[in-house]
């Protein structure tokens, strides 16, 4: 994606923030900022827990290669 479309996105995204709240009264902003907090820390451990499961993967297919090939993988450092 390039630039342009990137930045058009995220003032598409300021909008929508903004017309969700112009539909709830003024005294209720606290309650928004704390749903929308909760959610990006939804959204964050979803993808933390999906990394971890892929490196898990990762890990076992690795040593299953090892296992079959006889040949021991040794880190230089």
């Amino acid at each position: 994606m390039s630039k342009e479309m990137l930045r058009r996105m995220k003032t598409a995204g300021e909008y929508q923030k903004k017309a969700v709240r112009a539909l709830f009264p003024e005294r209720m902003a606290g309650h928004l900022d704390v749903i929308e907090n909760e959610i990006r820390m939804m959204l964050l451990e979803a993808v933390a827990d999906v990394m971890k499961e892929c490196r898990k993967q990762e890990d076992e297919e690795e040593q299953a290669c090892e296992k079959t090939s006889g040949v021991k993988k040794v880190d230089i450092m």
